[in-house]
């Protein structure tokens, strides 16, 4: 049985080069401006609390890797800044940047 790691944070800024670089020039100019640089967020998974990396927020929206699940995802957050509704999606970035754009529109 593999036993599961989190992400690092040098493992996700490489991992966000990637993506950024498959997506289109206005999605990177969009991310470019509701990035948050990489901040850890509480995530409560199987009544377990653990740490994930929120990447971007727009109008209370925050963009996350859920590195579960391998994708981004997106979350309201509690006041504590803690992720209000994990989600299972499991995005590439430009999936997520869509979805957060049409999302707060």
């Amino acid at each position: 049985m593999d036993t599961w790691i989190p992400i690092t944070a040098q493992e996700l800024e490489a991992l966000l080069e990637r993506e950024l670089s498959r997506c289109s020039d206005e999605q990177r100019q969009y991310f470019t401006r509701i990035s948050t640089g990489l901040r850890e967020a509480k995530i409560e998974r199987f009544g377990l609390i653990e740490n994930v990396f929120v990447v971007a927020q727009d109008k209370g929206i925050a963009l996350y890797y859920e590195d579960v699940e391998e994708g981004f995802n997106l979350s309201p957050l509690t006041m504590d800044g803690a992720i209000a509704s994990p989600g299972w999606e499991g995005w590439e970035l430009h999936h997520a940047l869509y979805h957060l754009a049409a999302q707060v529109s």
